[in-house]
């Protein structure tokens, strides 16, 4: 003890301020930089501001999408029906690559002086899901009393009966246990695909509202600028749900009719119908939109300031990077979907001959550039 305390006091004579050399361990070393800047602390306080923000609308969406889905399982059980397997794997790969694209949201190169919103508590953001899970709960409920008024006391209990058959279900588990026993993932997965369904309004409407919902979930809270790239900037995210929303307006207009009947959707009776249930898809997008900027308005001036000025900036050509990445997609699957290989290959030759030329390109730009300065510098 007397030796520690001696070399202490020796080197606190030499060097009162104790500086940390590189190297050293210390609580301050996932901190330090070389660089003599405080680029680095800029560039930190980006990135921790873009997770929090993408931790906290990961939360919200979470929370929402738990109180639709556990509000659909019960207003589905109670009239004695379920959801398709083929109508839920349908809709949640399209989800499940928004989600997935949402959890890589990036920082902007630029910060702004602006805080985001940092509580999941803060009044914008509680009063904001509140109204939210209001507007979806009573369109949900809107959209079931609809179709059971429409459908009837008769054909909900055919649609009951059909449920409670004890051969179905034996089916069913027969061959959930075949293709356990097989281990065979086509078998598992063709034994979900082919369950037996009775498609009926009731499940059409409650698919088609829950869908446009999730949809409208991961839009209103997806703030992005000035704290994270934009949803279309974010190619995968955007791209999802533009193609979600596509679809959700195709399968109500039965656009191709042989894809409803695919997924088990029963035809509207009439058009007036179909309009009621397009009006409660609209109310959910644009009227929890609505909600939630007037939360942020009302307690979030500032910030609200900050995502109103970005939204002015926002013109149709930033849309173009998008729509090119659409367009790629579209032809990769056309060529993988004609099966030839010959396509596929001119196709593929193609495209490494663009990948080569861009480099070349660029650096022919910037040879005279390079060759210009040598010379005045000569």
């Amino acid at each position: 003890r007397d030796a520690l305390s001696k070399m202490t006091a020796e080197l606190g004579a030499d060097d009162p301020m104790m500086l940390v050399r590189p190297g050293d361990a210390s609580v301050a070393a996932p901190f330090t930089s070389r660089s003599p800047s405080v680029r680095n602390i800029v560039d930190l306080i980006r990135q921790g501001r873009c997770t929090l923000l993408s931790a906290l609308q990961q939360q919200q969406i979470m929370m929402l999408e738990s109180l639709i889905s556990a509000y659909v399982l019960s207003a589905l059980s109670l009239e004695g029906a379920r959801s398709s397997e083929r109508q839920m794997i349908a809709s949640s790969w399209l989800l499940m690559i928004a989600g997935i694209a949402f959890s890589y949201a990036t920082p902007v190169e630029k910060m702004h002086p602006e805080r985001p919103l940092r509580r999941l508590f803060h009044p914008a953001i509680f009063f904001s899901m509140v109204g939210q899970a209001l507007i979806h709960l009573w369109c949900m409920r809107t959209a079931v009393n609809m179709a059971t008024a429409e459908m009837g006391p008769a054909k909900l209990a055919e649609v009951v009966e059909f449920h409670r058959r004890e051969r179905l279900r034996e089916l069913k588990e027969a061959n959930q246990a075949k293709a356990q026993e097989e281990g065979d993932w086509m078998a598992a997965s063709m034994a979900i695909w082919s369950t037996p369904f009775l498609p009926n309004l009731l499940n059409t409407c409650v698919f088609l509202v829950e869908t446009s919902q999730c949809v409208a979930i991961l839009l209103v809270n997806y703030k992005g600028r000035p704290w994270m790239k934009g949803i279309t900037e974010n190619h995968p995210l955007f791209l999802s749900l533009f193609a979600t929303v596509i679809g959700t307006a195709a399968l109500s207009w039965s656009v191709f009719p042989e894809l409803n009947k695919l997924i088990h959707l029963e035809p509207f009776p009439d058009d007036s119908f179909r309009l009621r249930v397009m009006w409660l898809v609209l109310l959910s997008l644009g009227g929890t939109f609505v909600w939630d900027r007037l939360c942020i308005f009302m307690f979030a001036p500032n910030v609200f300031k900050a995502l109103a000025q970005e939204a002015n900036e926002l013109k149709l050509a930033d849309l173009l990077p998008a729509v090119q990445t659409l367009g790629k997609v579209v032809l990769v699957m056309a060529v993988l979907g004609s099966g030839n290989l010959i396509v596929m290959g001119l196709c593929y030759y193609a495209y490494r001959k663009m990948s080569s030329m861009q480099p070349a390109a660029a650096g022919g730009v910037g040879a005279p550039t390079v060759t210009g300065a040598a010379t005045r510098a000569a």
